[in-house]
């Protein structure tokens, strides 16, 4: 009876330790390790017009015709959110801010990387293509004067866009959001030599500055 109780425990941990053991397996390099051999052509078979003699076939034809498996249809599933959520965001895009999206946006690589993008705030966009060497810094003289400041302030204009003011003006020392972000309800605030200078936002548009 012992020998007995022994020898079945002896067969559980085998069972045990060979099931940790198993390897990750798909459907897919299963069938790329098949043993099954092929008929082959005039041998076989005969062969006859229009067929090519093909004994084999590529990995995307097997693909085809293979069940997804687990981590594929993960895979899938990832990509195809990732795919919805991109052009969710491309399609609520404020009017001012996509031309620069659209722009750049095959430099940009992975649709991960876009989603991030579209995600900045728009005055941080053209930072953040910079700093991806994308677009060349624009050059403006450390030694402008109060006057040449004081034309570019004077370019702003009613309905800009916020592109156009970091255009003219470039970024503001501070941004004030108020209410809800998506609304962008903004006042940027410029800095210069000790003079203060506010440019109000509704919607995304210049409404008005002091």
């Amino acid at each position: 009876m012992k020998m007995k109780m022994t020898f079945g425990l002896m067969t559980l941990m085998f069972s045990s330790v060979s099931c940790t053991m198993m390897p990750h397996r798909d459907y897919l390099s299963e069938m790329e390790h098949e043993e099954s051999s092929f008929y082959r052509p005039n041998e076989d078979f005969p062969v006859i017009g229009g067929d090519t003699g093909k004994i084999s076939e590529s990995r995307s034809e097997r693909r085809r015709r293979t069940p997804a498996s687990a981590y594929d249809r993960r895979d899938q599933l990832t990509r195809d959110y990732l795919h919805d959520e991109l052009r969710a965001l491309e399609s609520r895009q404020p009017e001012g801010s996509i031309e620069l999206y659209e722009k750049y946006k095959n430099q940009l690589g992975s649709n991960s990387e876009k989603i991030y993008f579209l995600k900045l705030p728009v005055y941080e966009r053209k930072d953040y293509l910079l700093s991806k060497g994308l677009i060349k810094t624009e050059a403006r003289s450390y030694l402008e004067t109060d006057e040449q400041f004081e034309q570019r302030q004077g370019q702003v204009m009613l309905g800009m866009n916020k592109d156009d003011v970091m255009g003219t003006l470039g970024k503001p020392a501070r941004v004030e959001v108020a209410g809800n972000p998506s609304f962008e309800n903004e006042r940027w605030l410029y800095q210069r030599n000790g003079a203060s200078k506010y440019i109000y936002f509704e919607s995304g548009r210049v409404e008005g500055w002091d």
